[in-house]
């Protein structure tokens, strides 16, 4: 038996029973017809996984809430534009969508989640979405999309009573060649936009434009502009609205949302597709060409659904940590405290740490309610071990934990939550547990590059040093413009398969060792350059007076001993104290 905790998105037709008595075969043909064309599509489209057929319905899982509630609204909007060619016996969905546990045995699905998603759409309106209460509050302002509270209701065979939110759908019908992915019209007036309001950095997204004079392409670049829509939506930092705002820029306005806009050409046999960003100054916040053999467009798409995606969340995050630092403090939010901290939390500099945690104590204090602030008091522990600070483990790692769980309780769909608490559970010892944070990190943003390179240093903890060589050199791919750490965690993998050339020469590609002169003097002495490896060793002890090679060992999580002794044993030839 299987257990896990998700979301259920339950579908059915509003009278089924009806249209078979008045037409059993017209009916199961437009059914069929609907399934394939459309709810397959969006379902495949937002990352849900069907479980269950029902006849007339059927139960679909996701990973994540944004994704379910779109899906929905999608569907049930394209149901209104098919409805009006229809004269007679149209077919209408309900859909309610739950957060609960699914149980699988025997090729079938139970759980109470699965029970009330599947009693939620019972009472849902023809043509209509319902949600719990669980749903609405996880998806807060996030996408744009309005929701009616219908109140506590009574559900057929469920104990307590569950309140209820409709989901307003507009009745804009789209055009065949507008992407309907987040379509929700954006406030002109940014700054009061409640993606601002909830601490969230605003991106628009615009169609990608069909430069190469063939209408045949025009599926191709809408193809593009949904897979990196979809993409973008599930990095939680981010609210992605596709439209573009119509405002002229103005010089003294806040850079306060950003602007994706992009082309493909296609030249013979090639294909060029180009993606620029911006800020509200219309100001260019980084570009990118890319050219590919047209051979598999699916291939393609997946490429650019990786890069654009994985590019767009780094480069914004810098340009939002640059507009914030310009600031002075009394007109920072919780989100730009937030932004001022991560600036400094990576540092070695006693004061710059002490200033990151004002900083995040200062995001909690201006919104008790935003999990990032939490996040990066969590983040403050674990460098802390990170560093080889002298610091009680256990007491560190309680810390970290508690943090980060209070982060989780806020935000359980940031994937960056549960990236920390993998890193508590690492360092606790609780291999299976981190393992699985990490991987549920990744479910919920799988071109999160830093993720992917944390990641990386974890399974080389663990042991699976071609896992962790293979996940780092994915994160370098994606992320071009690397940081330094990227490749010290490779370079860890490689030291501990016995690849020293290699690892060595990964860290000499970087600008700034800082305590990577660990790793260094280790790799130096393995390659019987001791002298090289002494001054790496003092160059650590410089940044770090207090490392002892008996703190390191006695606390680093590495769960083969074996991989352990021989990076001590590096560290010994090298000099280091004990």
């Amino acid at each position: 038996m299987e257990q896990k905790l998700s979301v259920i998105m339950a579908t059915d037709v509003v009278g089924y029973s009806r249209l078979m008595e008045i037409d059993e075969k017209g009916t199961l043909s437009a059914l069929k017809k609907h399934r394939q064309e459309l709810l397959d599509v969006k379902v495949a489209l937002h990352h849900g996984r069907i479980i269950k057929l029902m006849g007339d319905g059927m139960l679909v899982e996701f990973h994540a809430v944004e994704e379910a509630v779109l899906c929905a609204v999608e569907i049930q909007r394209e149901m209104r534009t098919r409805n009006t060619s229809v004269r007679d016996r149209q077919i209408e969905f309900r859909i309610g969508i739950n957060i609960g546990d699914i149980l699988f045995e025997d090729g079938d699905v139970y759980g109470d989640g699965v029970n009330v998603a599947a009693r939620i759409e019972s009472i849902a309106k023809p043509g209509s979405v319902a949600v719990s209460a669980s749903v609405r509050d996880s998806v807060g302002n996030r996408l744009c999309i309005s929701f009616e509270d219908a109140g506590e209701q009574a559900l057929k065979n469920i104990e307590r009573p569950v309140r209820i939110f409709n989901v307003i759908i507009d009745d804009d019908t789209p055009s065949k060649h507008t992407s309907t992915a987040l379509r929700a019209p954006p406030s002109l007036n940014v700054q009061d936009h409640p993606a601002i309001a909830s601490n969230r950095t605003l991106l628009y997204v615009s169609r990608f434009v069909n430069f190469s004079g063939d209408p045949d392409q025009e599926y191709f670049a809408a193809g593009i502009t949904e897979d990196i829509v979809a993409a973008l939506s599930r990095f939680s930092g981010l609210n992605v609205i596709v439209r573009l705002p119509r405002s002229e820029p103005q010089q003294n306005a806040p850079a306060t949302h950003y602007t994706l806009e992009g082309s493909v050409r296609r030249l013979g046999n090639r294909v060029r597709v180009n993606a620029n960003l911006t800020n509200a100054l219309h100001e260019h916040i980084w570009a990118e060409k890319y050219d590919f053999e047209l051979v598999d467009v699916f291939y393609i798409q997946d490429e650019l659904s990786q890069s654009i995606p994985a590019a767009l969340n780094i480069k914004i995050e810098e340009a939002e940590r640059h507009r914030v630092l310009g600031k002075s403090l009394t007109a920072l939010r919780a989100h730009d405290f937030y932004l001022r901290g991560r600036h400094l939390e990576m540092s070695l500099n006693p004061d710059d740490v002490r200033l990151a945690r004002e900083m995040f104590v200062a995001a909690i204090n201006d919104d008790p309610g935003y999990a990032r602030g939490y996040l990066g008091l969590a983040w403050l522990e674990i460098h802390r071990l990170k560093w080889n600070e002298r610091v009680d483990l256990e007491t560190t790692l309680a810390s970290a934990f508690a943090s980060a769980s209070k982060a989780l309780e806020l935000s359980p769909y940031d994937a960056n939550v549960h990236w920390a608490l993998g890193v508590v559970h690492l360092w606790r010892g609780e291999a299976e547990r981190a393992i699985g944070c990490y991987e549920r990190a990744r479910e919920l943003a799988p071109n999160n590059c830093d993720l992917l390179a944390e990641y990386c240093d974890a399974l080389g903890y663990l042991g699976r040093l071609e896992d962790a060589t293979r996940i780092g050199e994915l994160a370098l791919r994606l992320n071009p413009s690397r940081p330094d750490w990227y490749l010290w965690n490779i370079a860890a993998s490689k030291y501990l398969s016995g690849n020293y050339l290699e690892a060595l020469s990964l860290l000499e590609k970087m600008a700034d060792l800082g305590s990577a002169y660990r790793l260094l003097a280790a790799t130096y002495a393995q390659l019987g350059r001791l002298e090289d490896a002494r001054r790496a060793a003092s160059e650590l002890l410089k940044l770090n007076p207090e490392f002892s090679i008996e703190r390191y060992s006695s606390r680093a999580p590495y769960r083969d001993k074996a991989l352990l002794a021989r990076y001590v044993e590096g560290l010994r030839l090298a000099g280091l104290p004990e």
